[in-house]
């Protein structure tokens, strides 16, 4: 069985289960590939940095990597220990680095793990890179390996670090007057690495109290979920916010660039509300200018608070990598998305916790308000009375042929939509009074994940509803053609 067939890179990089795709044999061949693609285009002059999070076997496949990287006569900078996904995109960035390269699998279950790969400046590789990463990969007839211990002694692997930078660059994002405060922060790890920034930036940044949960190294996670959404911080976690009075609960995914949030009174605060709120305070109480760019996934509630200050949201295709380039394009102060990060003009190309996170604070602390209040404050000033739902399908077929035949067949739903869009892979059903419905095409498993935001949250349900029954309606033709 040739297991290299089976490599392919979606929107977050290649994912695997730990032992099927993701084995040493497949991570030594997008090494090779990786190593072919810079000798043949001489940009072996500069190093490579590779991280890894604390995922089972991350540290391994980093070692794995480099060995093969180094057997190719190319430098490589190795992390001494586990880091967020975010310090190695600005360390590729900083260090003018043509790639770097990230061990691991983000929010994704335990039993998963993966690899990221950055290009000069930090940014997520795009779709013509990986593409041609994964035609290089087929064609890997040889794989050449070198040891550690040879690999230092010829000058090819050093040990690295820069978390003091990393944290001193998003310092300087920071108000100062945040020094002065009395805030109060219970912080879930989710046993990820996110930890290894929040609670040093925590110190800098003078918080009064910060409370850390899940601080320890856990390669199951607490046999959890690592993603800090709405059903993973409800109950336990929401219910010690609010019966030990802190003043908000803050949580991240595994390999810390996924921000969660819970407010005073164990209310699950969406990354559609953080992304929202952290750019009307930039604008209105920094002074801070320019437009946000949001995927076709997340919430209208970020086009009004754009326009109530006189600015535009500009929409793009899920993937982080799409904001950042409309970042660019439209010279944008902020860019987000649903599913939890976000970034700002001048910080990496790609979305951060800490530094999210860190912004958070920052504006609870000098609105001085409660965190519920600041979010509901936010939705009245702009007329926000829309629902927001999120749902999943799990497919039987290939799901580029459902998608297919769905863009040639339309649903006809019982509410009539008026447009749709087509954001890569993904279909917007855009309905009057911006409501609107998405079904977008999961990158990292068998699914469609459904989103709907809607004035009446029963019709909302009701349309997901009408299009998971479509969407299985769809694979029965499917399987009949067979």
């Amino acid at each position: 069985m040739n297991m290299k067939k089976q490599i392919a890179f979606g929107t977050g990089g290649f994912r695997g289960v730990i032992g099927d795709d993701f084995n040493k044999e497949n991570i030594q061949y997008i090494a090779q590939a990786l190593a072919n693609i810079v000798n043949r285009n001489h940009q072996e002059d500069r190093p490579i940095i590779v991280g890894y999070d604390n995922r089972f076997m991350s540290d391994f496949a980093a070692k794995w990597f480099v060995e093969v990287l180094n057997g190719n006569g190319i430098k490589c900078f190795l992390y001494t220990h586990s880091v967020p996904t975010p310090t190695v995109m600005s360390t590729t960035r900083d260090m003018c680095n043509y790639y770097g390269v990230m061990m691991t699998a983000s929010h994704n279950p335990y039993y998963f793990n993966g690899i990221k790969v950055f290009t000069i400046g930090g940014y997520d590789a795009d779709v013509n890179f990986t593409s041609s990463l994964e035609k290089e990969i087929a064609e890997v007839k040889e794989i050449k390996i070198m040891t550690d211990r040879v690999a230092r002694r010829k000058d090819l692997l050093e040990d690295y670090n820069n978390l003091g930078s990393y944290l001193s660059h998003i310092k300087s994002f920071i108000d100062p007057s945040v020094t002065k405060n009395k805030l109060r922060v219970l912080y879930n790890n989710m046993n990820g690495v996110g930890v290894i920034g929040l609670k040093p930036l925590s110190e800098k940044l003078h918080i009064y109290q910060f409370t850390i949960m899940n601080e320890d190294h856990d390669a199951f996670f607490g046999f959890n979920l690592p993603n800090p959404t709405k059903d993973a911080l409800s109950g336990e976690f929401s219910e010690t916010v609010v019966n030990q009075q802190y003043d908000l609960g803050m949580a991240t995914d595994s390999d810390g660039d996924r921000l969660g949030i819970i407010d005073e009174k164990g209310n699950y605060v969406s990354a559609n509300e953080i992304l929202a709120s952290i750019y009307h305070y930039l604008i209105a109480h920094r002074g801070y200018k320019g437009d946000i760019v949001k995927n076709c996934a997340t919430s209208v509630l970020v086009d009004l608070v754009a326009e109530s200050l006189g600015y535009k949201c500009h929409e793009v295709d899920v993937g982080f990598k799409n904001i950042t380039h409309g970042m660019n394009e439209f010279d944008a102060l902020l860019g987000g998305e649903s599913s939890g990060g976000l970034t700002m003009r001048g910080y990496i190309y790609g979305k951060d916790a800490t530094f999210s996170g860190a912004l958070f604070l920052e504006m609870v602390i000098r609105l001085n308000k409660p965190v519920s209040q600041i979010i509901g404050e936010l939705k009245e000033s702009v007329g926000y009375d829309y629902s927001f739902f999120e749902d999943f399908i799990t497919l039987d077929v290939d799901a580029e042929k459902v998608l297919k035949y769905m863009a040639n067949n339309l649903p006809k739903l019982n509410t009539p939509y008026e447009k749709v869009n087509i954001f890569g892979r993904n279909l917007k059903f855009l309905f009057n009074d911006r409501q609107w419905l998405l079904l977008r095409l999961s990158g990292t498993e068998p699914a469609f994940r459904l989103f709907a935001e809607f004035k009446d949250a029963n019709k909302a349900q009701e349309l997901i509803k009408e299009l998971k029954k479509y969407i299985n309606d769809v694979q029965n033709v499917i399987l009949a053609e067979k």
